[in-house]
This record gives C-alpha cells, sequence and structure tokens, in this order.
C-alpha cells in the first residue's frame, strides 16, 4: 500500500528600501531680501513618513508636497529672506518597517 502525504510550506518575503533622503537649495548665495526654495526629497519601501523640515529643533512647514508611489518632494519656499531665516536645516523622514530617522 502506498500511502502519500503531502505537506505545504509557505513562505512571505518582503522587500525594505531604506529611505533616501536629500535636501537641496536652489541657490548658493542668499542674500537678505532675496528668495529661495529648500526641496527635500524622500524615496522608500514602504513609502517613509514625512518629510519633516526642522530649522534647529523647530519643525517647519513645507509650502508644498507632491507625492508618488514610493518617492515624495516637498519644498518651503522662502521670500523677503531676513537674518532670522539664517540656520542649519535638516530634512527627517521614518520608514516604518526600520523605524529610523533618514536625516539629510
Amino acid at each position: 500500500n502506498l500511502i502519500s502525504t503531502s505537506d505545504t510550506k509557505s513562505l512571505t518575503t518582503k522587500y525594505v528600501m531604506p529611505s533616501k533622503t536629500e535636501l537641496e537649495a536652489d541657490k548658493s548665495l542668499i542674500w537678505k531680501g532675496s528668495t529661495f526654495t529648500l526641496t527635500c526629497t524622500v524615496e522608500g519601501y514602504p513609502p517613509p513618513e514625512g518629510p519633516t523640515l526642522w530649522k534647529g529643533q523647530t519643525s517647519v512647514t513645507f509650502t508644498s508636497c507632491d507625492a508618488g508611489t514610493n518617492k515624495k518632494v516637498c519644498t518651503k519656499k522662502f521670500t523677503n529672506v531676513g537674518y532670522d531665516d539664517a540656520a542649519v536645516y535638516e530634512c527627517k523622514t521614518k520608514n516604518t518597517l526600520r523605524g529610523t530617522d533618514s536625516p539629510s
């Protein structure tokens, strides 16, 4: 007598692309009273949370954001730049599976 058994196993894999964050300014020299734009681009899979633009310890609101499937591009336009706009700016995001900040 032939006895047959079937043992099925499944494996689920998840693809994770670490968050990539870039922050660029449209000008390298910025004069008082001028206008400039910061652009933060974030990519990853699953799509990263955010991004958040930081001026030191203070978050700054983006002027606009355009989101694609795994990519988001956000801009902050500064007009009539003054001395109070001088700072170190950082763009940060989180990838939900990894749970880590990806600063730029």
